[in-house]
């Protein structure tokens, strides 16, 4: 048997592969959004693990990470991680695709003529059960499914196949989903999630992967990765085939839609609608042609768009780094600030006190000077009263005929405040004054007459004679009352 048959590799790189997971599982126990799945027929599904993501991503990035990080000497400018690196570059390291082998059209009606030319094989002889030939056929899709994913990794050198889910128990055409890491690098030679990237390491020439843009050979390569897989899923479905069935069975692949091989006399019979057929499929050939030159355009766009934002992306991060910074710095000036004003708030509080304190201070020595002055007042009236006493005193003297000469002149007031004392008396003041009333007249003469008074000789009793006084006193009672 042969069967033209479509075999379509679809990349979802909008879609996280842990966001898919669970509806894959096809879990009997949960109620999932696809009705259309036969649980008699899930147990030949298929899951199965390549390839262990963390060890990809850890291959892939690790050293440029650890590179990086060791240059920086800021903490900030380190990733410190891969998840750190890429949630920085926003970007989605891995891509999740599903390869699609013919459609519910193709497939149908080639299992009802495949099980018929298996009833007549030698093998079985008309005795076998569709349900039973169902099985195996559902079990043959999945192993073919099955080789296609474990050969991924083999003719592809820079997109790693990590797992994969097959379903073959869905009302539509059997498919594979499964999740890729891009292994890719930028035109620096910087580690890229980037799928086109991948591409052009892949298939590109030493110019092509250094060369800043390289949308147009990434849609190029694209083309021609995908040609590879949609051939390389019809060849591990006819190895399937051939594997299981005694049947012979060759599928071709076809990019235009249902081309079954008809027998001759169907052939015949529908010639008329197989030639309206051939040109209504120029017809669509020709559009599909308008289209797929319009998606190139709008593919080439998106990459430019992507590259912008990218760009954009980038620099509003670095804005952001840039910014953080600034306002860490702020915040450090602000605190220091903050501390010099409250040192000098501490100064301007230790000043006021110390302005109290000298003020009080201040208050205290007026309060001082006040009584100084109060005293000095109080001293003067006292020394004026005892200046008029020793004038009075003075006078005194002389009313008891005692004039007390120092070279030439009176010192009756200087005699009275004791600064000049008569050598015979050695007393002063009130004392001699006393001792001259009790002396009687006649013994008063006869001190007389022994004494300087013709001839002014006094003394004093432990300095030199006054001169300034001497000076200042012309009259025989001393200062004026």
């Amino acid at each position: 048997m042969q069967l033209k048959t479509t075999a379509t590799v679809e990349v979802q790189s909008s879609k996280k592969w842990s966001g898919l997971k669970h509806h894959m599982q096809h879990d009997p126990n949960i109620n999932h959004s696809n009705k259309d799945i036969n649980q008699s027929l899930t147990k030949y599904n298929i899951h199965g693990v390549i390839a262990r993501r963390d060890k990809i991503l850890k291959q892939h990035y690790g050293q440029f990470i650890a590179e990086h990080d060791a240059k920086q000497k800021r903490s900030d400018r380190k990733y410190g991680s891969i998840a750190a690196y890429l949630e920085k570059q926003h970007g989605q390291p891995e891509i999740t695709a599903v390869a699609t082998f013919g459609s519910k059209e193709i497939i149908e009606p080639f299992n009802d003529e495949l099980y018929q030319e298996t009833l007549r094989s030698a093998n079985y002889k008309g005795n076998l059960s569709r349900v039973n030939f169902d099985r195996h056929l559902r079990a043959t899709y999945a192993e073919g499914l099955k080789k296609y994913a474990q050969g991924f990794n083999k003719r592809n050198s820079h997109i790693t196949l990590a797992e994969y889910y097959i379903h073959v128990d869905e009302a539509g055409a059997p498919h594979l989903h499964f999740d890729g890491i891009p292994r890719g690098h930028t035109a620096t030679g910087k580690p890229s999630e980037r799928f086109t990237r991948a591409l052009v390491d892949q298939y590109g020439t030493d110019d092509e992967k250094h060369a800043k843009s390289g949308k147009e050979n990434g849609i190029k390569y694209m083309r021609k990765w995908r040609a590879q897989e949609d051939e390389a899923l019809v060849r591990c479905m006819n190895a399937a085939f051939k594997e299981r069935f005694n049947v012979p069975v060759k599928f071709e692949l076809t990019r235009t839609g249902l081309a079954l091989k008809l027998p001759m006399e169907l052939y015949k019979k529908h010639a008329d609608e197989i030639v309206k057929l051939k040109q209504i499929k120029e017809n669509l050939e020709t559009k599909n042609k308008a289209l797929q030159a319009s998606v190139d355009r709008e593919n080439k766009r998106s990459e430019e768009l992507k590259q912008a934002n990218d760009d954009l992306a980038e620099k509003l991060r670095r804005e952001e780094i840039d910014r953080i910074r600034r306002k860490k710095e702020q915040a450090k000036e602000r605190a220091e600030l903050d501390k010099k004003h409250e040192d000098i708030e501490r100064q301007k509080q230790e000043q006021a006190k110390e302005r109290a304190e000298l003020d009080k201070k201040h208050e205290y020595i007026e309060q001082q000077k006040q009584k100084i002055v109060v005293a000095k007042r109080n001293l003067d009236a006292e020394r004026e009263q005892n200046n008029q006493f020793y004038v009075l005193l003075g006078k005194a003297y002389s009313l008891l005929g005692k004039n007390f000469q120092y070279k030439g002149k009176n010192v009756n007031y200087e005699v009275a405040k004791g600064k000049l004392v008569p050598r015979e008396f050695n007393k002063s003041g009130v004392p001699l004054l006393a001792d001259l009333i009790r002396t009687s007249a006649v013994e008063r003469l006869k001190q007389l007459q022994g004494l300087t008074l013709n001839h002014g000789i006094v003394t004093h009793h432990d300095q030199t004679p006054s001169k300034s006084l001497s000076k200042s006193r012309d009259d025989d009672f001393g200062p004026d009352l």
